[in-house]
């Protein structure tokens, strides 16, 4: 029987977004800080001349220079005038390199905060913003406090220098900096400023829920205080800035099913998908890599693929074959390899010309891209429909050439798994005279091999020694040390699925008939493994190892050796067992043979096969 093995949809390697996409027009990134400082200067000087004014005279000026009388509430108290010279005395001085915010600066931006004047509260936003992004210390919730006050003003530059305070304190700062946001209360401000009409505004918010997504609990919190919906919103912003950190955002939400779930009834997917279609690379990548994370559930991939007629398909193909960006061509695999775990998906991506496009990929690619193809590949090579062409089209060569490479043991997996899916019936033939079976066995031989790696070359050769050419060769590489490495494992081996798999192939290539030498130097190793497997409880186990004894006590020296060990014990123990009937009547007929006194030929029905699956 040709056992396929079904590889698992996963949610993507891919990192978390932790950064922000800066609203700066500028191609100087120190240029733009500066001019930030040097507004929050002027802005203060003019405050403190404001207050000059004031005290002086009292008349307060206008916008235009004029004066006019006193007024209770737009009037400057003496201690904003003091809060005023003492951020200012501090941001020229040689201190202000490293900042801190002490109990009298914190004091000082607390009266600029809840001033009643507008040009004092975007003062001391721009502070907050001029202190986040070079704070190295974490902040307390006490301190967020006016400024998540600074996040609800009604001002667009207050709102602006606000969020631009909270996003430099999520992402520059400490990880502490992101659970007082969150205890702060700022959330909800921040979703509700993701409705504001300045793209400033609203690429500074996105900004910091992408930071503030990097956590599992955070991801929750933004999701029950609305987030979801404004950033679906932002998503299809025409401006690059604001799309690629709504996309990064949705990007890190799609990393905990809860959320998964709340995305997709928000109607996550048309939008994703078509946000694909973007010509920037950044947006690319956070799509693609969202889509491979939503693609772990198989009603979400029916969702994706019913947009625009297979748009998702195409357009993932697409990236494959134009995009030169490793991050976007690595994601596009991984969100193709999980649609590629439904039958009709590995149908559709072949007829829409995907395994040419993925043929490129894998003899372009190494490493973690080459990984995420074969992964794709493997996939697809589960549906016998796809066999042939897979085979066609040359993949072999590439599969062989990936098994020796010992520096990507998770490309390895791939490339034996999809061997051996592919492994049945007239396929085997073309997969051994394409170098299959020395490529599968100079990995088992190698002292380098991962275990893991060793799992899928050992199952992949049981799966190809269905087949009389390929026994043929397996029993005759290296001279016969690659029968001599699988009795080792199957005796040896700490892995259950290698032990199985190897006693697997020493049962097929005993049909065949194991050269007298070969198997003269391997009968302690062949007591061992037996010994070994008939102590074991699983029936599974007792089965094949009896099964393969039948056969190898066609040899006349292995027969009389091992009718003269302690390992008939065994045998009559199995008689009187709870196993099943079949492995009674297999151990009954060894017995039978092994007491004959004159030898006979083995019955034809005891040189079937065991079925290995």
């Amino acid at each position: 029987m040709h056992a396929k093995l079904w590889v698992d949809v996963v949610i993507l390697g891919c990192p978390i977004i932790s950064g922000i996409q800066s609203f700066d027009d500028s191609t100087d990134g120190k240029s733009k800080k500066a001019d930030v400082l040097d507004e929050l200067v002027e802005l203060l000087k003019r405050a403190l001349g404001y207050c000059l004014c004031c005290i002086t005279c009292g008349c307060i000026p206008t916008p235009h220079g004029h004066v006019s009388g006193d007024s209770y509430h737009d009037e400057l108290m003496e201690e904003e005038k003091r809060a005023v010279q003492n951020l200012l005395l501090y941001l020229d001085s040689e201190e202000n390199i490293n900042p801190s915010i002490n109990e009298e600066r914190f004091r000082a931006l607390c009266i600029l905060t809840y001033s009643d004047n507008t040009e004092l509260q975007r003062s001391a936003a721009l502070c907050f913003a001029e202190f986040g992004e070079r704070l190295t210390t974490p902040v307390s919730e006490v301190i967020l406090e006016p400024l998540v006050v600074l996040l609800q003003s009604r001002d667009i530059q207050v709102q602006r220098a606000a969020s631009l305070a909270m996003s430099n304190l999520a992402v520059y700062g400490p990880e502490s900096n992101k659970m007082s946001i969150m205890k702060a209360g700022a959330i909800r401000p921040l979703v509700k400023l993701m409705y504001s009409n300045s793209l400033e505004v609203q690429c500074n918010v996105c900004g910091c829920i992408t930071a503030l997504t990097t956590s599992d609990k955070h991801k929750h919190d933004i999701v029950l205080a609305g987030g979801v919906k404004p950033l679906l919103n932002l998503a299809r912003s025409k401006d690059i800035r604001v799309q690629r950190n709504a996309t990064g955002a949705l990007l890190n939400l799609t990393h905990l099913d809860m959320t998964r779930e709340k995305l997709v009834e928000k109607g996550v997917i048309p939008v994703l998908v078509e946000t694909l279609h973007s010509s920037d690379i950044d947006v690319q990548y956070y799509c693609a890599a969202a889509l491979s994370n939503l693609a772990v559930r198989d009603k979400h991939r029916a969702m994706m693929v019913a947009v625009g007629q297979c748009d998702v398909i195409k357009q993932l193909l697409t990236l494959l074959r134009d995009s030169d960006d490793i991050r976007v061509i690595c994601q596009s695999c991984l969100a193709l390899r999980n649609l590629a775990s439904d039958g009709d998906n590995q149908i559709l991506i072949t007829q829409l010309r995907g395994l040419q496009v993925l043929h490129d990929t894998v003899c372009k690619s190494e490493g973690e891209t080459l990984c995420a193809a074969l992964a794709c590949l493997r996939n697809l090579s589960i549906h016998k429909a796809n066999e042939g062409p897979i085979i066609s089209e040359t993949f072999v060569v590439e599969l062989c050439k990936t098994l020796k490479d010992f520096s990507n043991p998770e490309a390895q997996c791939h490339a034996a798994g999809t061997i051996r899916n592919l492994g049945a019936g007239e396929n085997i033939h073309a997969l051994v005279v394409k170098g299959c079976i020395e490529a599968l066995g100079a990995v088992i031989l190698d002292p380098r091999h991962d275990v893991r790696v060793l799992t899928e070359c050992t199952a992949a050769l049981v799966v190809l020694n269905d087949e009389e050419v390929a026994k043929e060769r397996t029993m005759g590489f290296s001279q016969g040390k690659l029968f001599s490495k699988m009795v080792y494992l199957a005796s040896s081996s700490q892995e259950p699925e290698v032990q199985y798999n190897s006693a697997g192939a020493i049962g097929q290539l005993a049909v065949l008939g194991i050269p007298e030498d070969l198997l003269e130097r391997n009968i302690p190793a062949l007591f061992l493994y037996i010994e070994k497997f008939l102590n074991n409880p699983q029936p599974s186990y007792v089965h094949i190892t009896l099964w393969t004894v039948q056969q190898l006590i066609k040899d006349d020296h292995f027969r009389t050796v091992y009718s003269q060990s302690h390992m008939l014990e065994q045998l009559d123990d199995i008689l009187v067992s709870h196993h099943s009937e079949a492995i009674k009547e297999l151990a009954g007929g060894i017995l039978k043979q092994l007491h004959s006194t004159e030898h006979q030929e083995i019955e034809a029905d005891g040189d079937e096969g065991f079925e290995f699956v």
